[in-house]
């Protein structure tokens, strides 16, 4: 097949561009030209903005469009309406595209977030799920029947610049004590982790546009019948570390009341982390997978992908991808406040 990938530089786009070439199809991409300077033999490089220069697009046709980057509305259109004779076009969305997730489980028919009130060039990452709705809108108005959708919820692994789930690995690998939340023995089986490897999404949207496949699906994990909670996670994480030759973190559970009484900042602060007692989240880790894992999702053990973002070497504290997220002067502070509440 002859696809082209708007982006393809960097992480997801990166992440499906490998299995593409391995899987023998011929591969464009289109992008800005700054994340990448390097590409494998026989990838076509296409430069342009898609916000304000499509020309590089002109008379040319696809197979299918895989769209990595889309976010503002107004950008997503053009490029639909620039590429709406291509075979089809799988736009990349978010789970937070949905209304709510309050529900359980969520499900592709939930309704989704309302873009009223956000404009068409609208950047402002403030409106993500709005935006991300207002996008599927886009690509469905061009293309119809030949939309493929595909929500995801935290991508994780190799590359990730957000650093949410590459701070607890990173975080068992730097020793000492370590906070974790401590969700109630009571909901803790109701409240799994939900996330995908970076890789396992890229490799399957390449299958689905192989198969045909259109319509709309979730994507996160595990599947399979896997469970992740935070025991599985920091157990995990502390394997891999020591299989490192590391001395890892050992942890200290501390109350999710706590971490709100002290205005822990839940998911930003510290990643993953959502209370198990605001119905707002409910459904946020309780993303039905039924149609993906239909379609031949399939998701690797949670060791690979901590061993993959340990094997790309632990940043520095003032590295980007730390920002925002919990101190190691917090934590300690933290620490000494809960055990002085506990003793």
């Amino acid at each position: 097949m002859n696809l082209l990938i708007l982006g393809g530089g960097v992480f997801l786009g990166a992440a499906a561009l490998q299995p593409a070439l391995a899987g023998g199809h011929k591969v464009t991409v289109f992008n800005r030209g700054r994340a990448r300077a390097a590409w494998p033999a026989g990838v076509e490089v296409l430069t342009g903005d898609r916000a304000h220069d499509l020309r590089a697009l002109d008379g040319r046709h696809w197979d299918a469009v895989i769209d990595t980057c889309g976010y503002a509305p107004a950008d997503v259109r053009a490029s639909a309406l620039a590429l709406r004779g291509c075979g089809a076009y799988l736009f990349v969305s978010s789970i937070s595209a949905y209304a709510t997730t309050n529900q359980v489980p969520v499900r592709e028919t939930d309704a989704l977030a309302s873009a009223e009130g956000i404009a068409a060039d609208d950047r402002d990452l403030q409106h993500y799920g709005p935006q991300k709705a207002a996008c599927e809108a886009e690509v469905r108005a061009v293309f119809g029947e030949r939309s493929l959708i595909v929500r995801p919820g935290l991508i994780v692994g190799p590359g990730d610049r957000s650093g949410r789930f590459s701070h607890w690995p990173w975080r068992v690998a730097a020793g000492g004590e370590m906070l974790v939340p401590d969700v109630p023995a009571d909901v803790a089986a109701d409240e799994p982790l939900q996330f995908i490897d970076v890789r396992d999404l890229g490799a399957w949207m390449i299958r689905l546009i192989e198969q045909g496949t259109h319509g709309t699906f979730n994507a996160t994990g595990p599947v399979g019948g896997t469970v992740i909670d935070w025991h599985t996670l920091i157990a995990t994480c502390r394997a891999e570390a020591m299989a490192r030759g590391l001395a890892p973190a050992s942890e200290r559970r501390v109350a999710e009341a706590f971490l709100l009484e002290n205005k822990v900042e839940p998911w930003s602060e510290l990643p993953l982390w959502l209370p198990s007692t605001d119905p707002e989240f409910a459904g946020f880790n309780r993303i039905a997978l039924t149609r993906a894992e239909a379609s031949g999702l399939h998701t690797r053990p949670l060791r690979e992908t901590v061993a993959a973002v340990l094997d790309e070497g632990i940043p520095a504290d003032d590295d980007k991808r730390r920002a925002g997220k919990l101190t190691r002067e917090k934590e300690a502070e933290l620490l000494a406040a809960w055990a002085g509440d506990s003793a």
